[in-house]
């Protein structure tokens, strides 16, 4: 008699913090679906305990902006649980250079010499994909079972419990997903996604001053926007 593999477990690597954010029946799905990934014996990135690694670094009542992604780079070895991050030893994708090359021109910060973004989240960004698994070398290859579920009710409850949020949605994935969010209280800047792709309608869109601007509107500091 054959068994259903053993979900993955993830609900013990959600931070004390989140777990009241993560709705856990639409976690078990995403477990399930991935324990079957690993008995048909296909790899999943990034590794385990770098799955919530954006919730990991930022608390709740930390969050100052939300730079929503779609999913994980499909590279081997390459996500690490930020969206638009890369280790520092990895190359530095299209998109993360032309981010890079937009912020140097924006608001003058040198472009960092790796794409690890890991200094924005401490310093209050929740840099959340909706798609938080991928198998290496597949694209959205993880993006229909049950992840955007996860992270849209995380952010829907972060965005009811606080005010003064800037959501900062590059691209129209993300533009759709905060759209749904409710904003009051709240600002959302919008820019082209920076893919190579799209660059030409990204360069010179200022997503960087702009979210500057609407912290100070809503009574707070600019962001710290520094990578070194």
């Amino acid at each position: 008699m054959s068994t259903a593999p053993a979900p993955v477990d993830l609900a013990e690597k959600v931070p004390d913090a989140w777990r009241p954010y993560v709705d856990r029946q639409a976690l078990a799905g995403v477990e399930a679906f991935l324990g079957a990934e690993v008995a048909a014996g296909r790899r999943i990135q990034p590794l385990r305990a770098q799955v919530f690694r954006a919730l990991d670094l930022v608390a709740p009542q930390d969050v100052r902006v939300v730079l929503c992604g779609q999913d994980p780079y499909p590279g081997l070895g390459v996500p690490m649980g930020l969206a638009f991050s890369v280790p520092p030893e990895a190359p530095i994708p299209g998109s993360l250079r032309n981010l890079f090359a937009e912020l140097q021109q924006d608001v003058g910060v040198p472009a960092p010499a790796s794409g690890d973004l890991t200094p924005w989240a401490r310093h209050g960004m929740l840099l959340l994909n909706a798609t938080l698994t991928v198998r290496p070398g597949e694209p959205a290859s993880h993006a229909r079972c049950g992840w955007q579920d996860v992270t849209f009710g995380l952010l829907r409850r972060l965005a009811e419990e606080r005010r003064g949020l800037v959501f900062l949605a590059l691209g129209r994935h993300a533009q759709g997903v905060v759209s749904r969010l409710p904003l009051d209280g709240h600002r959302v800047v919008e820019a082209a996604h920076p893919s190579p792709m799209s660059a030409r309608l990204f360069h010179g869109s200022r997503p960087f001053s702009r979210t500057d601007a609407a912290l100070v509107e809503l009574g707070g500091a600019p962001f710290d926007w520094r990578l070194a």
